[in-house]
């Protein structure tokens, strides 16, 4: 094989070299070796991407990707251009020295080639491991909200994956170098290098190459999403956007021309996207909707202390892994897919309106817990109201609770029975066991449940959480029995030929969940003789399987991805539509301290529900989401900051300057809504020191 290579590429070198002076045949030599170099990295650029992404064909989380041959036209080309970039300077150098050096031809081409490709190789080696571990859509700067900003904790999750293999690519790409510089004569072909021209005049082509490329690279970047999706991830797109941020980044507000969304005062420092509001001062900091009002009301979210529990039910809070709403009362094939759940909300009651605030797993179940959006109450949550009403807590999550960092913690650290996947991981039935990707079978979930109730002889009250991740991406292992359909697409076959297969797949798995649930409620009533405990269900977001034209969650803001059961029995809860995860922990609070559970206070109907009510919901990060949006009873509002565009309740999207007066009423209140909720998250923080 590297005969073969030394061979191919001798024969390109004398071509280059042939019938002209000295000189040109350097240049000729050098812009070979380039564009070989930048070649090779185009294309395992271009097939990593669609293996990960699928930026060509679209796949699960995949909310950019080129659409037209168009579009994959012109990142092919750009990303050989960029590539050319920063192979055409290397190899200058390279070259340039090794011909100063007398070095033959031959080996010193390959060896030049070698020494370019292989650290732009081990760069994208690292990052797809990396994504190969936390998952497909892995978004470096969300993955550092998620991890609290501390880059030692995703070091931490790869870096014992990463040793071996980056050893092994290591080693052997020096031995590579090594064996071709000194086995010059085992290739044959001691023909010398052409003699080079002055180094100013290697230094003056490099820098005009760079800076086409620059120049390309930062034109397609702004082209689409999709072209800066992809560039983003290639280290030459990477290196050239920051260059182009940098030098159009005026003001040194943190942002250019390159960065979404726009900066619309380039020249003020003090007005760039994302700047936290200062209420009534006049100056509109993220150049959004005005300045905020000062006299905003305080959040609902920010709730009261609740008092002493006058009622303390057993309770079980199931939390479902990307379930959907419509799961619920659905039947496949003629068959219930949920007919535990059906019976629940039977005996009890089923919110046919509630929704996640956010499409990811650690937010959600933050919200959950904690019963705030960011920052809002005291660091408690769920696990606090229970322990200290005297309550046994008790925590199985098929999930590793770590993911999220102290960003979302929930106060795992404080229950008094724990429980989650990192303590099985040889049990798992994914492949990696890494926070952001590992997953318990029901299975064992349901045996570690049973096995802690069975032997529990504690008096106290129990408070039993339980998380479920069968239904997660891709749908479908080894231990799900077809209940409901026999499909069991694997990961490799998943895509949008297929979607009614994909739909067969998961809620078969989906059967298998609500079966698991079954066993887990009747385990608890069994050890805790207690026929009627409390019981709510609902999961953390729900999942696009192709509805909407997207695979996954976290992607858009919609019913499909954030639309989530939430059914509870045996307990005098009130919650009016539309309900949003934040709201429970204050539910469960205000019922369980103020109404005791008996007569028509069970399982009563909702009751007056307020047009104007509203849950807002936020995509990606809230300090810096791409969408926000307000869910009321029978519409929903969006605004994107990328594309500055407002959505109104009849689902089209405007311009902000086009807006009718209710709608840029609407718009405003959105906007305002997520101003105040930053501002007070500020707040709570430096009290909190």
């Amino acid at each position: 094989m590297l005969k073969m290579l030394g061979t191919k590429t001798s024969e390109l070198v004398e071509d280059a070299t042939k019938d002209v002076s000295k000189s040109d045949g350097w240049l000729r030599l050098w812009l070979i070796l380039s564009a070989i170099a930048a070649l090779i990295i185009m294309l395992v650029d271009t097939a990593l991407l669609q293996r990960k992404l699928q930026i060509f064909t679209g796949g699960f989380l995949s909310l950019d990707h080129f659409k037209t041959p168009y579009e994959a036209g012109l990142f092919i080309t750009a990303s050989l251009i960029a590539d050319l970039g920063v192979t055409a300077p290397l190899a200058g150098v390279a070259l340039w020295s090794a011909s100063r050096l007398g070095q033959n031809t031959r080996s010193s081409s390959i060896a030049i080639v070698v020494v370019i490709v292989a650290p732009i190789m081990m760069w994208d080696f690292v990052r797809y491991r990396i994504q190969d571990y936390l998952g497909g859509a892995f978004d470096f700067s969300l993955t550092l909200e998620l991890a609290d900003q501390n880059i030692a904790e995703i070091l931490a999750v790869v870096y014992s994956h990463l040793a071996a293999p980056l050893g092994i690519l290591l080693g052997g790409g020096a031995f590579l170098i090594v064996g071709i510089w000194l086995g010059r004569s085992l290739l044959g072909g001691r023909k010398r290098l052409p003699t080079p021209p002055r180094l100013r005049s290697v230094v003056l082509r490099s820098a005009l190459i760079f800076m086409v490329a620059l120049g390309v690279t930062c034109l397609a970047w702004v082209s689409s999403e999709a072209q800066e999706t992809a560039l983003a991830r290639k280290f030459s797109g990477k290196m050239f956007s920051s260059i182009g941020e940098a030098l159009t980044d005026i003001d040194r507000d943190g942002y250019g021309i390159l960065r979404r969304p726009l900066d619309t005062e380039p020249m003020n420092p003090k007005i760039f996207p994302y700047a936290m509001e200062i209420p009534g001062n006049g100056i509109d900091e993220n150049g959004v909707a005005g300045d905020l009002p000062e006299d905003v009301s305080q959040s609902s979210a920010n709730s009261q202390p609740a008092d002493q529990w006058v009622h303390k039910p057993n309770v079980i809070l199931v939390l479902l892994e990307s379930f959907r709403a419509d799961l619920v009362q659905a039947e496949h094939q003629g068959k219930e897919i949920t007919p535990v759940l059906n019976q629940l909300a039977k005996d009890g009651q089923s919110v046919s309106l509630a929704f996640s605030h956010n499409g990811y797993t650690a937010p959600s179940r933050y919200h959950l817990f904690s019963g705030r959006l960011h920052g809002l109450r005291d660091g408690t949550s769920l696990i606090d109201d229970f322990r200290e009403n005297g309550y046994e807590v008790a925590y199985f999550s098929a999930q590793d609770v770590v993911f999220g960092g102290k960003l979302y913690d929930i106060g795992y650290s404080r229950v008094d029975v724990a429980y989650d996947a990192q303590m099985e991981p040889e049990r798992r039935f994914t492949v990696f066991d890494t926070p952001g990707s590992i997953g318990l079978p029901f299975q064992v979930i349901v045996e570690r449940v049973t096995e802690y109730l069975d032997g529990r002889e504690s008096t106290r009250p129990l408070f039993l959480y339980v998380n479920l991740q069968d239904t997660h991406f891709p749908y479908y292992h080894s231990g799900i029995r077809n209940i409901v359909s026999a499909a069991a697409l694997s990961r490799s076959e998943i895509g949008p030929k297929r979607i009614a297969d994909l739909w067969s797949t998961y809620v078969n798995t989906a059967a298998n969940v609500d079966m698991a649930l079954g066993k887990i409620v009747d385990a608890a009533k069994r050890a805790l003789s207690d026929p009627t405990p409390g019981v709510i269900i609902t999961s953390d977001h729900g999942e696009s399987l192709y509805d909407d034209g997207y695979l996954g969650h976290g992607i858009v803001i919609n019913d499909v991805q954030t639309a989530v059961p939430m059914i509870y029995v045996n307990l005098p809860l009130h919650m009016e539509t539309p309900f949003g995860l934040v709201q429970l922990r204050e539910t469960l609070r205000s019922a369980l301290s103020g109404r005791p559970m008996e007569g028509d206070e069970i399982n009563r109907e909702n009751s007056d529900v307020q047009a104007t009510k509203s849950v807002f919901q936020y995509l990606g990060n809230l300090k810096r989401p791409r969408q926000i949006a307000q869910r009321f009873r029978d519409r929903r509002i969006v605004y994107d900051f990328r594309t500055k565009r407002f959505q109104t309740s009849d689902g089209v999207w405007h311009k902000t300057d086009d807006l009718s007066n209710q709608a840029l009423q609407e718009f405003h209140s959105l906007v305002h809504e997520w101003e105040r909720l930053v501002v007070m998250s500020y707040q709570a923080k430096r009290r909190s020191g």
